[in-house]
């Protein structure tokens, strides 16, 4: 600001200059015709030419008279205008100087040549006893730190400042002691003209409370150590590494027979042993000291008086050595009074070892025995758990080459559900969905006991709003029971739990599913009952029931309830059986009350979390607009299997959405259109080409829009540690093979979200 009016102030300099000449050469050529005139008058007496040439001349001259009144306006306008930038910048130097004035911090300001600008005072109370010569426009950035320590400013003990000097720099926030005692932090900062801006802190208060603690911290570990020394059951010196003594105890002294009064701090180590009974040794350091590790010397001394002291000296990595004198003499008497007592009972042991031979030798053929016997259980071990094993990663192999086909295959047969059909080929495609339903069923049943059965799941608990997650099984589960020629109805809860909702939904699917299958005509509800500490998540139906002598057996494997059933079922008994091992890991309670022929209960019960008043909304507040969410979005789908692109082409486009497919992350970064406009929303397939997955193409995505966009993704791996990771960067993860009705239901929140 301040560089920007003085280049004005100097333009506009130039410029009335510039008139100034301009006027002086109007004055001359003025002053040149009028002494011609004169001389013409004189020398000719033509009259009436003299009056042409003088008519001629005064219209010259108030043409150039106008020309120069002109100028002199110019002139004074310019004048106007430098006085006032003139004033302006005075303004502004003042209004700079009063702001940096009422900062408490030195601040010195420097041009783009790093020349002083201005100061304000706290900055010239650091020179106000020096003979420094501090001058605006003179001093330069680089002469500031060879100033301050040539007039004794800055402390220079224990500071690198020959470096800083030979650099010609100052300090980049860092802290420096002045020659007072004080401590300042000092930091630069570039201006947005090329200048440079240092502001200096006194942070004495701050560095002394650090010193000051530091010093606590000391003391205590010091007060610790000389308690700890003082405790020990055996002599403790710690010698410093000019041989002198720092630290002791009383068990020291007394070996030595010294009074503790006659020990000072620093005392020679040395002289200690001059009237002592223990005998002076020299430690040599080893080879692994001179390498800075610690190294060990260890001796005993028999003294006159018949005690046994073990002697053990370590060397500190610092400098110096910490022996230790311990009084080993009961030890030692100890060892030679047992070393007698074997001597004696080597015969009675020679005696009983003939005794116990025969028997060593029978215990031996037991053992080689239970050694065979122990060796033959563990290869059993072995060879079931690589069963178990193997039978996992078969079944997860599987499970993951089978889902991607069948994945494709839902897809196709939900886009036919939605075309008008003659009612023969409604009914293949009704028949050709259930059979891919049952298909996904058992798969994911095995899955799922494969899983269970080899102890790798493990919960991910976390407190949400159960609403959220029944609202969702609601929807996947309406169409299903309508399907059916059942009713369903869902009462919502505004009550939080502690759980795993992933797990927790799978025990409330397989209760909705199974009350799907075993109810023939009436209703099925999904509800809730608040007990005293815990929620309880019901299924109730009114099905064909089970019988008493069954309600536990039905919750093992492959065991189902014997009826007659107006579908065909295909299940295999596990549902329950997952149901019963999922709750054992959550740790979650199961209820089953049933009636023959009128209908069961089934329920989960469910910790509480915190309470949420907000968790969910009555359908009759839904807006307008949100009763079709879904058509005219734009859906981006990555994946790189074509048949599902073009599966989930065929089931968005019923819908209303408008798809847009990519099966690579090429794809992404070279077709802009894919991109343009932006999608509403992305579904992207956990597995890519080339080792790459839907996360990469998140993160590309994310990149070219500026933005995050609402996210599914989709994958046929069921680890935990695959979706906490979905979970924690906050997309929506379903497993293969998708449900539509599932898949609807989440677009429909994602977009009713935004």
């Amino acid at each position: 600001m301040m560089d920007s009016n003085i280049a004005q102030s100097d333009g506009v300099e130039s410029v009335i200059e510039a008139l100034r000449y301009e006027n002086e050469k109007l004055r001359k050529t003025n002053q040149v015709l009028i002494e011609r005139v004169e001389q013409g008058w004189a020398n000719y007496g033509d009259a009436y030419r003299s009056f042409q040439n003088a008519a001629l001349l005064a219209d010259k001259v108030k043409d150039r008279t106008i020309k120069l009144r002109k100028t002199l306006y110019k002139l004074e306008e310019a004048n106007q205008s430098l006085t006032e930038t003139r004033l302006e910048s005075a303004h502004s130097r003042q209004r700079l100087l009063d702001t940096i004035e009422s900062i408490s911090d030195a601040i010195v300001l420097f041009d783009k040549n790093r020349r002083l600008v201005l100061a304000n005072s706290h900055f010239y109370e650091f020179w106000r006893n020096t003979k420094a010569k501090i001058q605006v426009g003179v001093t330069t950035f680089k002469e500031l730190t060879p100033m301050a320590l040539e007039h004794g400013i800055y402390d220079p003990e224990g500071q690198p400042f020959e470096k800083l000097v030979q650099r010609g720099d100052v300090f980049r926030d860092t802290v420096i002691r002045l020659a007072d005692g004080r401590w300042l932090q000092i930091s630069e900062r570039p201006t947005a003209d090329d200048g440079l801006v240092v502001a200096y802190s006194d942070i004495t208060q701050v560095k002394e409370s650090e010193i000051a603690r530091q010093e606590k911290v000391l003391a205590e570990q010091n007060r610790i150590l000389q308690s700890l020394i003082a405790n020990l059951p055996l002599g403790v010196v710690l010698v410093n590494d000019e041989h002198q003594v720092e630290a002791w105890n009383e068990h020291f002294t007394n070996l030595l027979g010294l009074e503790p009064k006659n020990l000072d701090r620093g005392t020679p180590f040395d002289s200690l042993f001059n009237d002592s009974p223990l005998q002076r040794f020299k430690y040599v350091p080893d080879t692994a000291s001179h390498r800075g590790q610690r190294s060990l010397f260890e001796t005993e001394q028999l003294l006159d008086d018949g005690r046994v002291i073990a002697i053990k000296s370590h060397l500190i990595p610092g400098g110096g050595n910490v022996n230790t004198y311990q009084d080993v003499t009961e030890q030692r008497r100890t060892a030679e009074a047992l070393k007698n007592a074997y001597k004696h009972m080597e015969q009675r042991v020679h005696e009983r070892t003939v005794e116990l031979s025969a028997l060593n030798h029978q215990l031996r053929i037991e053992i080689d025995e239970r050694a065979l016997a122990e060796q033959s259980l563990l290869e059993a071990k072995r060879e079931a758990e690589e069963a178990n094993f193997s039978k996992t990663k078969f079944m997860t192999a599987a499970s993951h080459d089978l889902l991607q086909p069948l994945n494709a295959a839902r897809l196709f047969a939900t886009a036919l559900m939605d075309y008008e059909l003659p009612d023969k080929v409604i009914k293949l495609v009704s028949s050709l969905s259930y059979s891919l339903s049952d298909v996904e069923s058992l798969l994911g049943t095995l899955v799922d006991i494969s899983k269970l059965e080899a102890g790798i799941v493990e919960p991910i608990l976390d407190y949400f709003p159960v609403n959220d997650l029944m609202r969702n099984l609601a929807n996947e589960f309406e169409q299903q029971t309508a399907r059916a020629g059942l009713s369903f109805s869902f009462v919502p809860c505004n009550i939080s739990v502690h759980s795993d909702s992933q797990l927790l939904a799978r025990i409330l699917r397989n209760f909705l599913s199974n009350a799907i299958r075993y109810t023939d005509q009436g209703r099925i509800l999904l509800g809730c009952r608040r007990r005293a500490n815990h929620l309880e998540i019901q299924v109730c139906d009114t099905g064909v029931g089970v019988p008493p002598d069954q309600l536990q057996e039905i919750f093992l494997e492959f065991k189902r309830v014997n009826a007659k059933k107006q579908r065909e079922d295909k299940g295999l008994g596990l549902g329950l059986a997952i149901v019963d091992k999922l709750s054992t890991v959550l740790n979650h309670e199961i209820k089953l009350q049933s009636n023959l022929g009128k209908g069961s209960v089934f329920s989960v019960c469910v910790p509480y979390g915190g309470a949420n008043e907000n968790s969910f909304v009555e359908e009759d507040e839904l807006p307008e607009q949100l009763q079709d969410p879904l058509r005219g979005k734009r859906i981006l789908l990555v994946d790189n299997d074509w048949s599902i692109c073009d599966g989930m082409e065929q089931v968005l486009g019923n819908w209303g959405c408008e798809l847009v497919s990519a099966q690579s992350l090429d794809d992404l970064r070279n077709k802009p259109e894919l991109l343009n406009p932006p999608p509403d929303a992305l579904i992207l397939d956990y597995h890519l080409d080339d080792d790459t997955t839907g996360l990469d193409a998140e993160v590309i995505i994310r990149e070219r829009l500026a933005t995050a966009v609402p996210s599914v993704m989709i994958t046929a791996n069921y680890s935990n540690e695959l979706r906490q990771q979905v979970k924690d960067l906050g997309f929506h993860l379903l497993n293969k093979p998708i449900k539509p009705l599932k898949l609807k239901s989440i677009l429909v929140y994602l977009l009713s979200e935004k």
